[in-house]
């Protein structure tokens, strides 16, 4: 067999890193090396189950390999432990194998897990359970109106299958693991005829969908009968606000967000949420003992384990360039590795409304061996930090040229307030302007408490389609609140503010 060669294999953690590496070159795996430090984090976790006192041996070779290429997958590392242990080295062998053959395994143990129970309130599998249900909701609707002309039929190994019923069935596959059962939502018509169940019925068989405090588990998503998406499927597609993974992760930490900072009551419920928004648009990549500081000089020390849990994750291994941490100098957040060398030597920055996206310039480079390195979410870099540069950009301005501004007033009435409710300005970064026009022809949000109603529009995007604005405003309703709103690129507002001497005065 492949791995004979390592069956006496023996060393100490930096050697397994080596043989990691060497394995999965060797086997041309489309997964990254761990490095040390993550090595010894897997030991820490009980992840490799190397005897006390001894060296690592074949096994954690191969229990190595298994970690990298489940991460990989979207396991999280608690189901990983809860797992691996039910695998024989034989069957993880198989299992890499196959991966490497690109076979695509389904990694199920051949000895049924003990199935652990979930605590009521565990929130980590609530969060799962509930992005879940939402992705399984948005994606039925989709995959309904596909199949409705007649010329679509649901196909397992169709490409056509809608992400967000693909990536629902991945997350209710994840649940039903770490309760220690087979993957019973692997097979798309099986989870669309227990959609026509209730969610906490024994056909789903899931202990966190039955649970008490789960706010969806009576909801039926397809009429049993007439198999259309049910009332229930289309309010709770629509929760998030918008379609797709990212957009339900997003609404959900916006929620979050909310119900902490109300629980510091009254005033300081606002003050919290703004100094919260304007950390993540600031301060994205942040060591670990400038988070601490910015949490007591803001007064959110009480907050501290919630955020750090929710909003951010540790800097991972393969995202650093000759071990450091690459800082954009334009926007402050984590510069990634690019596979064009030779443009993105020092790495490329992943805000798109940044000017780092296009040309990369590195403002510092912090070593994770001096301090620990956090960098906010995916959701919250795409929804939050990145069209913070221009909403800062504005903020900033105001604040520089004398006027009373202030930076998401009243927890997000708008961006930014000037003169309490006299003037209201939104920083929108939409590709689309047409999408942008649906979405405000619905409501115009906050800004509806303002007098005067501006919508900022990014300058990147008007330098891309010098037609994004007149396409807006002809896309607009022509009458109600729509109608109210200025829209300028946010250069423009710029020097709106500029011209401001008297603004508080108004």
């Amino acid at each position: 067999m492949y791995f004979e060669d390592v069956r006496q294999w023996q060393g100490t953690a930096e050697a397994l890193a080596k043989e990691l590496k060497r394995q999965i070159e060797q086997l041309e795996l489309s997964i990254e090396p761990p490095a040390l430090r993550t090595v010894r984090s897997w030991r820490t976790k009980q992840l490799l189950s190397q005897p006390k006192g001894q060296e690592f041996g074949c096994r954690q070779i191969l229990e190595g390999l298994a970690t990298a290429l489940l991460l990989k997958k979207g396991w999280t590392l608690a189901a990983i432990t809860q797992v691996l242990p039910s695998f024989s080295d034989d069957t993880l062998e198989m299992q890499i194998l196959a991966e490497a053959q690109g076979l695509d395994p389904t990694w199920l143990p051949t000895i049924t897990a003990t199935a652990l129970p979930l605590p009521t309130g565990h929130r980590p599998a609530m969060d799962l359970a509930e992005d879940a249900v939402v992705l399984l909701a948005q994606g039925i609707i989709r995959q309904y109106e596909r199949v409705l002309p007649g010329q679509q039929i649901v196909r397992q190994e169709d490409s056509t299958l809608p992400p967000e019923l693909y990536q629902a069935m991945c997350k209710l596959g994840r649940l039903y693991i770490e309760e220690g059962q087979c993957d019973r939502a692997a097979c798309v018509h099986t989870v669309l005829n227990n959609a026509r169940y209730p969610l906490g019925s024994d056909r789903w068989g899931l202990k966190i969908l039955s649970q008490l405090n789960f706010r969806f588990s009576n909801a039926t998503i397809i009429d049993p009968d007439l198999r259309v998406p049910t009332s229930d499927c289309a309010e709770i597609a629509n929760l998030s606000g918008g379609f797709g993974e990212n957009n339900v992760i997003e609404h959900r930490l916006y929620t979050e967000l909310c119900d902490a900072t109300q629980r510091l009551g009254g005033r300081r419920q606002h003050k919290a949420y703004t100094a919260l928004r304007e950390l993540f648009g600031r301060y994205s990549l942040i060591g670990q003992r400038q988070l601490f500081d910015c949490l007591v000089d803001r007064d959110l020390t009480p907050l501290q384990g919630m955020i750090i849990e929710k909003f951010f994750d540790l800097v991972p291994d393969i995202w650093l360039i000759d071990g450091l941490a690459h800082r954009c100098a334009y926007c402050g957040t984590l510069m990634r590795p690019h596979p064009n060398n030779k443009l993105f030597a020092q790495g490329r920055c992943p805000i798109r409304q940044c000017i780092g996206h296009e040309l990369p310039k590195v403002f510092e480079k912090l070593d994770p061996n001096k301090d620990i390195l956090w960098i906010a979410k995916p959701q919250i870099l795409t929804y939050w930090t990145g069209p913070a540069i221009d909403e800062l950009a504005i903020f900033d301005t105001a604040r520089q040229n004398g006027l009373d501004a202030e930076l998401y007033p009243e927890s997000d009435l708008c961006d930014i307030g000037i003169n309490g409710k006299v003037i209201g300005i939104d920083a929108k970064s939409y590709t689309s302007p047409v999408t942008l026009a649906l979405r405000l022809n619905r409501s115009i949000g906050g800004l509806i408490y303002y007098r005067r109603r501006i919508l900022a529009v990014s300058d990147r995007l008007i330098e891309d389609n010098p037609s994004y604005i007149s396409t807006l405003k002809s896309t607009l309703d022509k009458k109600d609140d729509p109608a109210s709103l200025v829209i300028m690129s946010v250069s423009s507002v710029i020097e709106f503010l500029k011209k401001m001497p008297y603004a508080n005065q108004t």
